[in-house]
């Protein structure tokens, strides 16, 4: 359509051209293409920023898909976060509530272990006081016997303390009597034991396989006994000890530390043991 208004402008031009002066003609003819090329530039910009608009519009679309893209990951991480949080705060719940329980269990074994280590220092406090005690008896008898040659001295397992007198100084020759000298050493025995009323104290006797030419003696069981009776009753009769504290115990022959087959032997097996229990504190009982 262009080329045919041109085609007519031209030939109406042509046509006028030869009616008008050169100069005029000449003049307007420039206009004509001044304002032809004008058209063809304005023409060519149209195109390009149509070009541009439609990748404009092209990059628009592609954009919004973008952005619709992102919205969708952004919404998938909101859901996500949303339920990692939920989750996590049923975790802290859970974590919580088992450290409390935790807490307490160790607080319930934390006093457990305080009221046994009580309990403990208690039993090592009163174990170490009846050592005490042992000990210090043990020293005062050692001081109390050191002139006297052949005793013996010594705290046992049973948590006493054992008093082990020489046979031949004890005893007459008749081997059950008690001798001047035995009485003699039967002194600080009764000494300790007047200014203890709360000791218990046996008297055992222990004998070798051979009785005595005394025909009232039955056995050694029999003979041992009588051993064990005149020691308590001269304490009681020459030193006015407590009965109540002593008690005589006969062993016979049965229980040798030698051969009865030596005289040697047999002089050993004759001996008395003076067994001492001091008054001693309580072991408190645990669980």
């Amino acid at each position: 359509m262009n080329r045919i208004a041109l085609l007519s402008a031209a030939g109406v031009l042509f046509l006028v051209s030869a009616c008008v002066k050169p100069r005029v003609y000449r003049a307007e003819f420039a206009a004509r293409n001044q304002a032809e090329a004008r058209e063809k530039v304005l023409l060519q910009e149209l195109l390009e920023r149509r070009n541009e608009s439609t990748n404009l519009i092209k990059q628009v679309g592609e954009l919004n898909q973008t952005i619709g893209s992102q919205n969708e990951e952004l919404n998938d991480l909101r859901n996500e976060l949303n339920a990692r949080t939920r989750q996590m705060g049923e975790s802290s719940s859970k974590l919580g509530s088992q450290l409390t329980q935790m807490e307490n269990e160790l607080a319930a074994k934390n006093s457990l272990l305080d009221q046994r280590t009580a309990a403990l220092q208690k039993v090592q406090s009163a174990q170490k006081e009846r050592r005490r005690i042992l000990n210090d008896l043990k020293t005062n008898l050692t001081k109390a016997f050191a002139s006297t040659a052949g005793v013996t001295i010594e705290v046992t397992q049973d948590e006493a303390v054992s008093v082990s007198l020489p046979d031949k100084t004890l005893f007459n020759a008749d081997a059950t009597t008690v001798s001047a000298t035995g009485k003699t050493m039967l002194k600080p025995l009764a000494d300790l034991l007047g200014e203890h009323p709360e000791y218990d104290v046996e008297i055992i006797a222990y004998t070798d396989n051979s009785l005595p030419k005394d025909k009232t003696i039955k056995d050694t069981w029999d003979w041992s006994l009588l051993r064990a009776t005149n020691v308590v009753r001269l304490l009681i009769r020459d030193f006015n000890t407590n009965a109540n504290q002593l008690t005589p115990i006969g062993r016979g022959e049965f229980y040798p530390v030698a051969s009865n087959a030596t005289p040697e032997g047999r002089v050993a097996n004759r001996r008395t043991i003076v067994l001492i229990h001091p008054s001693l504190p309580a072991v408190p009982v645990t669980e």
